[in-house]
């Protein structure tokens, strides 16, 4: 199959083929013509195989279909929601570059952008056919009556199993009710399991929406290699995280850390090997993570110390390495970490540097996967501990008892 036996538009064929984007890929082979008929739609497919694309596509095909509608009204006809403000600016540079050439407009509307700045961007662009937004400032935007969107018509909600981790289940379904009666709604997930994600869909989505799901949510990109490397105690960690981060082989690698300052501490590491790299964590402005993300594509940075911030809605096409100083305590996390490197399906490789407050995490992660990540070992860094058998669960802090006050005088 090919993007050119549909129904779309000239336009859009020759912005596809510009990009070298004909051929579609699995979950945009089968979501597309759904999606492009007017059905529901709940979608999963691993990250990196093109889901934004998937629902971008037919949301500017619609647009196009009903252009004769866009002068009735300055809300947008296509609402795109994201959890994370990158993805938001991932999403909209698929959406520009489709609707080169149509005269379509689109707007981001994200947070960590002043919201007097934002204001002055919605009064300057009146009208916009798609509008890409993360929920809390949209709802935020649309309760002050800055934006209309009671004539959307069709609604994506895209990586809706994140969106349920970070707690946007109530705005979204505030959101959904200021919308058009009877709109359509496209919601594409990493993983459909769960009971939270299936009862957020039939919320959502109409009785007759239609399922795709492509391979199976815990299957890791067959490009991709894995090792985890074992460390006895914090300084034998940093000796191997040292000498990870100066492999030959690395062409570029986005270093993850679970906290701010492990973000500063890792990245003062690397900066003392002579590594060009920079940190990237939630508290950093949005400029400033933007600029950070532009060095590394254009080769200025050679790495990334980040959180979890970075572990969805990144590409970069370089991307050779993922590299986990601490493993994520959420198994599925760590797949999506792994899914920024080896992108278009270019070779990559996923280590991870793990010790004793490691472990619990990691058998987890082999658990969710159904798998045992290879040990790797680095010469002259070998561990000298044995690796705990069985499964291992994370030690609960000790507490202090407090002292009982003196009993009340009968």
């Amino acid at each position: 199959m090919s993007f050119i036996d549909l129904p779309l538009d000239l336009e859009l064929i020759e912005n596809l083929a510009a990009q070298d984007l004909l051929k579609p890929t699995a979950i945009q082979s089968q979501a597309v013509p759904v999606a492009m008929h007017g059905a529901d739609l709940l979608a999963s497919a691993p990250t990196g195989t093109g889901k934004t694309l998937a629902f971008a596509l037919p949301a500017v095909q619609h647009l196009l279909d009903t252009q004769n509608q866009h002068h009735l009204s300055d809300s947008p006809q296509v609402l795109i929601l994201s959890p994370t403000r990158e993805l938001a600016q991932q999403t909209q540079g698929v959406v520009k570059q489709l609707m080169l050439g149509t005269g379509l407009t689109h707007l981001l509307v994200v947070g960590g952008i002043p919201l007097g700045q934002q204001h002055g961007a919605l009064m300057e662009q009146q009208q916009r056919n798609c509008l890409i937004a993360t929920p809390g400032r949209l709802l935020e935007l649309v309760e002050k009556g800055w934006l209309d969107i009671g004539q959307v018509q069709m609604l994506v909600i895209d990586e809706a199993d994140r969106m349920l981790d970070m707690g946007f289940i109530d705005a979204i379904k505030k959101i959904a009710k200021q919308l058009l009666k009877r709109h359509q709604t496209l919601m594409f997930s990493a993983t459909l399991e769960g009971e939270k994600i299936q009862s957020f869909a039939g919320d959502l989505l109409r009785q007759e929406a239609q399922t795709i799901a492509i391979e199976a949510p815990r299957q890791l990109a067959s490009n991709l290699q894995h090792g985890v490397f074992q460390a006895d105690h914090d300084e034998h960690k940093q000796q191997l995280v040292e000498a990870l981060l100066q492999s030959p082989d690395i062409e570029q690698a986005i270093v993850f850390v679970n906290s701010r300052k492990q973000v500063d501490k890792w990245l003062a590491v690397a900066r003392n090997l002579g590594i060009r790299c920079t940190g990237l964590h939630g508290d950093i402005k949005q400029s400033a993570r933007n600029q950070q993300v532009k060095d590394l594509r254009r080769g200025w940075n050679k790495m990334i110390i980040a959180t979890d911030v970075a572990c969805r809605g990144l590409d970069i096409p370089k991307l050779s390495h993922v590299i986990n100083v601490y493993l994520p305590a959420k198994a599925d996390t760590y797949v999506h970490r792994a899914g920024r490197a080896g992108r278009d399906g270019s070779d990559g490789h996923v280590w991870s540097v793990a010790d004793a407050m490691d472990w619990p995490n990691l058998g987890r992660i082999e658990r969710y996967l159904q798998s045992d990540l290879p040990r790797m070992q680095i010469e002259g860094l070998e561990a000298k501990k044995s690796e705990p058998k069985g499964p291992i669960k994370a030690k609960k802090p000790k507490t202090k008892k407090k002292k009982s006050g003196k009993k009340a005088k009968k």
